[in-house]
């Protein structure tokens, strides 16, 4: 599993500290009841689950990570003193902050947006189940009360702080396009995907592009190409010409561009790793991947 620091982005010559995976850990995750499914087979690309541990060196932490929603680190507790109630009360106020991150995702019909929020989400994911979100009525989904958008959250512990992925998905079928606003409206990010074996749903992009940006002119956007456990069997040639016209969109977008495959765990939970980064402002020492003939990831050269 490849793992990830978040290093506070302060310039100059201040320490970089880390907050690595383990204190990235789930707490919860709102959303279906799904049955439990057989283990998908993983790759070398495989990015579920954390497992480095936390260094808790004084030293070592930053003394604020912090965009205006309450996140910072707690203050160390340093014995018994007049202030000591008061400290008492600012950590107890700091351990219930939490910010919630709304993450859209666009792009045309059945190239897997809501499989890869489902197996973000659930940590599972099955094809069947997949299909039925859009018309069964189900109490944690907006698809029993919106036609055309499923919504899930997932919530992570960073310190003390929650920090709530809120996720919507837009069909992808054009009658749903009147529901673009309610997906893009005060996104932290969207997430604008296309299937990558499928050449007409990357030129979709574009469109998807303009109209989304015409709600949101603020949004992180990323470029997320899917189903990369087919696209890697195509010959080396389409690899290229598909990844090469990829690469020129995320340009042009100023956007990450991530190849990722659901049914096989790559670059998952990668994807949600770098908003969070981008959000916040946060360095991400996730290595890059360039080479054609492996799943893309890019993302620290974007403006």
């Amino acid at each position: 599993m490849d793992g990830m620091d978040y290093e506070q982005s302060n310039g100059g010559s201040e320490k970089h500290s880390t907050i690595d995976d383990a204190s990235m850990h789930t707490i919860t995750a709102t959303s279906m009841q799904t049955p439990t499914y057989e283990a998908r087979p993983q790759t070398s690309y495989s990015d579920t689950g954390f497992s480095r541990q936390y260094s808790h060196s004084e030293s070592g932490t930053p003394e604020q990570l912090q965009n205006g929603n309450g996140l910072s680190r707690p203050p160390s507790t340093q014995g018994q003193s007049q202030y000591g109630q008061d400290r008492q009360q600012q950590q107890q106020a700091q351990k219930n902050s939490s910010v919630v991150i709304k993450v859209g995702m666009v792009g045309d019909a059945q190239i897997g947006k809501t499989s890869l929020m489902v197996k973000y989400v659930e940590g599972s994911w099955d094809e069947d189940y997949i299909q039925t979100l859009g018309t069964t009525q189900h109490p944690l989904t907006t698809s029993s009360r919106l036609q055309g958008v499923n919504f899930m959250e997932k919530t992570i512990s960073i310190r003390n702080t929650e920090i709530t992925f809120s996720i919507w998905d837009l069909g992808g079928q054009r009658e749903f396009v009147n529901m673009l606003p309610l997906v893009c409206n005060d996104a932290v990010a969207i997430l604008f995907m296309f299937d990558l074996t499928r050449k007409s749903t990357l030129n979709s992009i574009k469109e998807w592009y303009r109209q989304g940006r015409g709600f949101n002119k603020t949004a992180i956007p990323f470029l997320v190409g899917t189903k990369y456990d087919h696209f890697v069997n195509f010959p080396r040639e389409e690899q290229e010409e598909i990844s090469l016209q990829a690469k020129r969109f995320a340009k042009a977008m100023k956007a990450p561009l991530i190849f990722s495959s659901t049914s096989h765990s790559i670059n998952v939970q990668k994807i949600f790793k770098i908003v969070l980064s981008k959000a916040f402002d946060l360095r991400c020492t996730i290595p890059e991947i360039e080479h054609v003939g492996e799943p893309l990831l890019l993302y620290q050269s974007v403006a």
